[in-house]
């Protein structure tokens, strides 16, 4: 009898271990994490241009083990509400489409109508790049040099995501035509998870904090954003600036909060 529990304790603790680690919410149940980080006060106050309710109580948060059910790369449309500025109360519509498989990377396109497409690679461990954008209102085109991880699997709560980056500015109709250059310091923080409500519904997503400080051309950059991931989702709430040359040619001080109001 001895000897039967003893080849059966193994077997359990790794029963135990697998049913930690399913995969909900884009997230692994590590028990060494599960921890709640909550909003310091400057966070709270630039997220309040979401509106009131918006952002609810933080939640326990794991390492992220799947960034492409959080983006996610698949090919749909999302409408949102912008929430605050010039352009309150009017909708925004995003598309995500695939492009042809490069360098053993799969590239994706996020379009915002009207205004700009960003290019994104994945590789094989779960690494978002952004590689490009484009300004469709300025006819230009920015290179990241090398690109930069927005998230990556493994990410854990609280880990940062740091990097510099070359920028350039193209004629997006002469792309040999370079209007401006510049360096940035880019990093991106795994802030917590929190319950975010929209019209869209009530959901648990992942906060992905950014900053940005560098100098494109002859803008100073000092800057960050807030972007809410939702599991199978995407982006349900962002207080963010579209792309980086806002800091060229739009008011350095505008950016666009908006909340998911259909998928």
């Amino acid at each position: 009898m001895e000897n039967l529990w003893t080849h059966r304790i193994p077997l359990m603790l790794l029963a135990a271990m697998v049913l930690i680690c399913l995969p909900e919410r884009g997230i692994c149940q590590d028990q060494s994490y599960g921890k709640i980080i909550e909003l310091n006060e400057s966070d709270r106050e630039a997220l309040v241009l979401l509106g009131e309710g918006v952002v609810g109580k933080a939640l326990s948060a794991y390492p992220i083990h799947d960034t492409t059910g959080l983006m996610p790369l698949s090919k749909g449309k999302w409408t949102y509400r912008i929430t605050a500025g010039d352009h309150k109360g009017t909708h925004q519509e995003a598309s995500i489409s695939k492009k042809d498989r490069k360098n053993g990377q799969n590239v994706w396109s996020r379009a915002v109508h009207g205004d700009c497409t960003e290019f994104f690679s994945v590789n094989d461990h779960g690494a978002i790049n952004l590689v490009s954008e484009m300004d469709l209102k300025q006819d230009v085109i920015t290179h990241y040099g090398p690109m930069f991880p927005i998230m990556f699997d493994g990410m854990k709560p609280g880990e940062k995501s740091q990097m510099e980056t070359v920028i350039k500015v193209y004629d997006l109709h002469d792309p040999t035509f370079l209007k401006y250059k510049g360096r940035l310091k880019v990093t991106h923080t795994y802030a917590g998870v929190y319950e975010i409500t929209v019209p869209a519904g009530r959901y648990e997503a992942v906060l992905i904090k950014s900053s940005y400080v560098g100098k494109v051309g002859p803008a100073h950059v000092v800057d960050g954003g807030y972007v809410f991931y939702a599991k199978n989702v995407g982006i349900v709430a962002s207080v963010e600036r579209m792309h980086v040359t806002a800091y060229l040619f739009y008011d350095k001080r505008t950016k666009s909060p908006k909340v998911l109001i259909q998928q």
